[in-house]
């Protein structure tokens, strides 16, 4: 296990540059085989830039990262960014890239060189066009006309050369050592599958989701438990609006509100169409769930509403296709699962209002299966 080694940005005593590059070397010697940074979360988002390396980003640790940026904090345990170089398959570790959110003042890293990455739009061959904002990004990179994936604002970087040292020091900008590796970009106009950075981002939202549903099952089978008084009762009903909320931009960086997609052309990519209007399913619920809680609707609106959109959002996972075809594998069979589950809890509310004890069902059955639905979710994976 990694022990902590928390920075300070601005630590009154700094450590030497060999205690640094020491440090790093501990808690980056695992990492020298690329599978065991893979196993821990660690997914390529660049090519091979020039004297840089591929760039390895950790995406199961993203809010430590973000937190220790917003604290002008480094934990050298936890470097966000691995580099890596690799000639004839075989991988190697050059060093390390640490983010803040502006230079620090003054500088824990004894004499390293920390610049300004430039805000920027990342493209599925792993190009990148500088942009101020998402919403700025060309749908398509210029030259090798590859999909936007993600975009990020600018923030402050160095590096630690602890593995292949650079000439100009371990904290250099560059490592000239690395230019026998090349840089050359890919070919452009080439088709490219989904790249490990959206892979990894898919995965991340669909746990993220997974652990929201958890949350609200919880919360639906605590306003089950006894009567609850008005707002108390719409707990559950005010983290699903929140939850359609966060899933209208997220689940398609790209798109409409966030990416540099319109809102018109939503309506010309199945796959982003149906996420968005997936979306509005969870909204939907928390909307009637408070209006019920408020008094405002009746309970009729809700057991007719409620079940038909988890039925009808349920069937709409079996034609979910992410590369754009019908194909059985994992993926497939997880969202089928998702749709089966939803389908399920829609069929039970139908049923129980037509059984004796039917309220006692839907009382329990329907944070049961917001539960199931959240386990699928939180252990989603993406092959």
């Amino acid at each position: 296990m990694l022990v902590s080694m928390a920075v300070p940005a601005a630590a009154d005593h700094p450590r030497s540059a060999d205690e640094v590059l020491a440090e790093v070397r501990r808690a980056t010697e695992q990492y020298r085989d690329i599978a065991r940074a893979r196993a821990d979360g660690f997914v390529q988002v660049s090519g091979m830039e020039a004297r840089h390396g591929y760039h390895f980003m950790n995406i199961k640790a993203p809010v430590l990262t973000a937190a220790g940026m917003a604290a002008s904090t480094l934990d050298l345990a936890r470097p966000p960014m691995l580099l890596y170089v690799e000639r004839d398959g075989v991988w190697r570790l050059a060093g390390v890239e640490y983010a803040l959110a502006a230079p620090p003042r003054p500088n824990p890293l004894p004499g390293a060189e920390w610049h300004q990455h430039e805000a920027s739009c990342h493209y599925r061959d792993y190009r990148e066009a500088p942009a101020p904002r998402a919403a700025d990004c060309p749908t398509k990179h210029p030259e090798s006309n590859e999909p936007f994936v993600l975009w990020h604002p600018a923030f402050a970087v160095a590096h630690v050369w602890a593995w292949i040292p650079s000439p100009d020091g371990p904290f250099s900008e560059e490592n000239r050592a690395l230019a026998p590796y090349g840089g050359m970009p890919r070919a452009p106009g080439h088709p490219h599958p989904r790249s490990e950075t959206e892979l990894a981002y898919s995965q991340v939202t669909h746990r993220v989701a997974g652990g929201v549903l958890l949350l609200v099952a919880v919360l639906t089978a605590w306003e089950a438990w006894r009567p609850r008084r008005f707002p108390w009762s719409a707990l559950s009903s005010t983290v699903f609006v929140l939850f359609g909320l966060y899933l209208i931009p997220t689940s398609d960086p790209e798109s409409w509100p966030w990416g540099p997609g319109t809102f018109m052309e939503i309506f010309t990519d199945p796959l982003v169409l149906q996420h968005k209007l997936l979306a509005l399913v969870p909204l939907t619920y928390g909307v009637i769930g408070a209006l019920r809680s408020a008094g405002v609707l009746a309970r009729s609106y809700w057991y007719a509403v409620v079940p038909t959109l988890a039925i009808l959002a349920g069937a709409s996972l079996f034609v979910h296709f992410h590369d754009g075809r019908f194909h059985v594998d994992a993926i497939y069979l997880q969202h089928a699962a998702m749709g089966l589950t939803s389908i399920a809890a829609g069929a039970l509310i139908f049923a129980g209002r037509r059984t004796v004890g039917g309220e006692m069902l839907i009382r329990w059955g329907w944070p049961g299966f917001i539960g199931a639905m959240g386990l699928i979710l939180l252990f989603y994976v993406e092959h």
